[in-house]
């Protein structure tokens, strides 16, 4: 091969090789805590989050959107929010949901994070534990998705500027800039308000040929 003969880039194929050395050692770990009564809802814990992992590096490597129903994508969402506190230090999350069935998203992986990202919100905003609520209506150009939390809600010197990037009174302020980030990418928009009860509420609105229906 000469200096002139153009190499392939393996940036990609090299860091995802390294994120699976990375989950080989995680799933392990996990099995070795199995053993232990005392830690088995943590090893499952782990191994679901790898197993999301493996997914998520997979979708990088995927030319063609993945679709799935809502209700996959919601249960996965919640999965791993339900995950990420099942070692007892965060608070006390239920969920409540009510949405239209039939109806399926395309890129999976996108609005797995789009929802983990809303869930994570709430979750911080309620410190003493909360419900959070998630509906969705199939309208007849439109799907309306809504995420609601019984938290303070937004501040509002920072609600105009909700979905800037490092825009946050909690975490690195990316999560919502990345929610909006996605869902512009489906050609919808997303919004943000005060609940008039308290908490927030953040309504995705997405056209319908960005969600059809399952199986159609």
């Amino acid at each position: 091969m000469t200096e002139d003969t153009p190499h392939s880039d393996l940036t990609l194929p090299c860091l995802i090789h390294d994120l699976n050395n990375v989950f080989q050692t995680l799933v392990e770990a996990a099995d070795l805590l199995s053993t232990d009564p005392r830690w088995a809802a943590l090893s499952a814990a782990i191994v679901r989050s790898v197993e999301r992992g493996k997914n998520l590096t997979a979708s990088l490597q995927r030319t063609d959107p993945v679709s799935a129903p809502l209700e996959t994508v919601l249960a996965n969402a919640i999965s791993f929010v339900q995950d990420s506190l099942i070692g007892g230090r965060g608070p006390k999350i239920s969920f409540a949901t009510e949405i239209d069935a039939g109806i399926e998203l395309r890129r999976i992986w996108g609005w797995e994070r789009v929802l983990i990202n809303l869930f994570s919100n709430a979750v911080r905003a309620m410190p003493e534990g909360g419900t959070i609520r998630v509906g969705a209506r199939r309208r007849e150009t439109e799907i309306e998705i809504v995420v609601e939390d019984d938290g303070p809600g937004i501040a509002p010197e920072i609600m105009p500027y909700i979905f800037k990037p490092h825009v946050s009174t909690r975490g690195s302020g990316l999560g919502l800039h990345i929610v909006d980030s996605i869902v512009r990418q489906e050609d919808g928009f997303v919004r943000a308000l005060n609940r008039p009860e308290g908490g927030a509420r953040f309504i995705i609105t997405i056209p319908a040929f960005a969600a059809r229906a399952a199986h159609a």
